[in-house]
């Protein structure tokens, strides 16, 4: 039910400009694979899991919804490295770096509007409530999954 854009053209230089920052702090070369962002609605989820080969550095990036307060919260969780839940409540323009294909990562269903809100809102015109990431997928460039460089594939 969440929309997602692959490839969109807006995010093209924003995953370069990501990888060039990464490959500063992290002090090591990395190749672009892919890019998407997506729009996730009231009452989605994102099942526990880890990433294909081409996510081997992963960051999501937070970048609308049209919720606020604590209606605005949705945490991505990533399990540590000591099985520990980590919850990240991320504003908008905040992003997280992880290892996709290690860490498992999910969300729990997309909170729905508090009926405060919901009702303050529907005098106004009726919305449709909406949270806005964009995740861009990076490997090491002398690593085991460099092969997977410019990856296409969904």
């Amino acid at each position: 039910g969440s929309v997602s854009r692959y490839w969109y053209p807006k995010y093209r230089n924003i995953h370069n400009g990501i990888r060039l920052k990464l490959e500063k702090i992290l002090g090591c070369k990395l190749y672009n694979t892919y890019y998407f962002d997506r729009f996730y609605f009231p009452g989605q989820e994102l099942k526990t899991h880890t990433d294909r080969d081409a996510c081997e550095i992963s960051v999501t990036l937070h970048i609308s919804t049209n919720l606020t307060g604590n209606d605005a919260e949705w945490p991505i969780c990533i399990q540590a490295a000591d099985n520990q839940a980590v919850e990240l409540s991320l504003g908008a323009g905040d992003a997280v770096l992880y290892k996709g294909c290690e860490r498992p990562h999910w969300r729990t269903p997309m909170p729905k509007p508090s009926r405060r809100l919901r009702d303050r809102l529907l005098f106004k015109k009726k919305l449709e409530y909406y949270y806005h990431q964009a995740f861009f997928h990076y490997v090491l460039a002398n690593g085991e999954r460099a092969h997977c460089a410019d990856d296409r594939a969904r």
